[in-house]
């Protein structure tokens, strides 16, 4: 392992957080992230062997958590169908691949101020949150088809662009919690049938555009 991957190895059993940002503002931006060299790149495959087991070491008194800040995850970020019992958290991350959790079972997933060229979350099941605050979505959509979430949607600030006519498929999605859109913007429309928001959805100050399409996208 590189060096901030066995630094990340060796501080998921007690939960603690990685940090490899620079401290300055123009280097630590993830939109440049693509340039973060070996110092700061852990590979996706590290981070799924974390969440699914590898490193399970008991520490008295501490709590297992992914928690990576400052990042450029290399590879594909693949989870689908598997059950995650830790915290799972990146922040000012670079993400190289879409997010994968097609049918997985999670806790609160948090990818807050980082850049993902999508996450996929059909039929995932997340006893949590799902928190992409400040987060810029690139080039593939937010897709929570059919799955189910205890908490909240946290779309604060965030940045979706979809690849294609639609950027946010909740098609059937069950949210006990709400979504959080305050200055959302899209480029693309939202696509909601069936779905059950049942503590409201709220957009304000939010951008939704769906330039080229067809039709309206289904009412918000």
């Amino acid at each position: 392992m590189t060096p901030p991957e066995r630094a990340l190895w060796d501080a998921f059993p007690e939960g603690r957080r990685v940090d490899l940002r620079t401290g300055v503002a123009e280097a630590d931006d993830p939109a440049d992230g693509a340039r973060w060299g070996a110092g700061r790149t852990v590979r996706a495959a590290v981070v799924a062997a974390l969440l699914l087991g590898a490193n399970e070491e008991e520490r008295s008194g501490a709590v297992a958590a992914l928690r990576l800040v400052g990042a450029r995850v290399s590879g594909r970020l693949d989870l689908s169908g598997a059950e995650i019992s830790h915290t799972f958290s990146l922040e000012g991350c670079r993400l190289d691949e879409p997010v994968r959790l097609y049918g997985a079972t999670t806790r609160t997933i948090v990818i807050r101020n980082s850049w993902v060229p999508g996450v996929d979350a059909e039929l995932a099941r997340v006893e949590g949150d799902l928190d992409l605050r400040r987060s810029t979505v690139a080039g593939g959509a937010l897709i929570l088809i059919n799955a189910r979430m205890a908490g909240n949607l946290l779309l604060v600030g965030a940045e979706i662009w979809g690849p294609n006519e639609w950027a946010v498929l909740f098609g059937g999605l069950i949210l006990e919690g709400s979504v959080f859109g305050r200055r959302l913007v899209t480029r693309g429309g939202l696509r909601l049938p069936g779905a059950q928001l049942l503590n409201g959805l709220f957009l304000p100050g939010a951008r939704l555009e769906n330039p080229g399409a067809s039709h309206l996208p289904p009412a918000l």
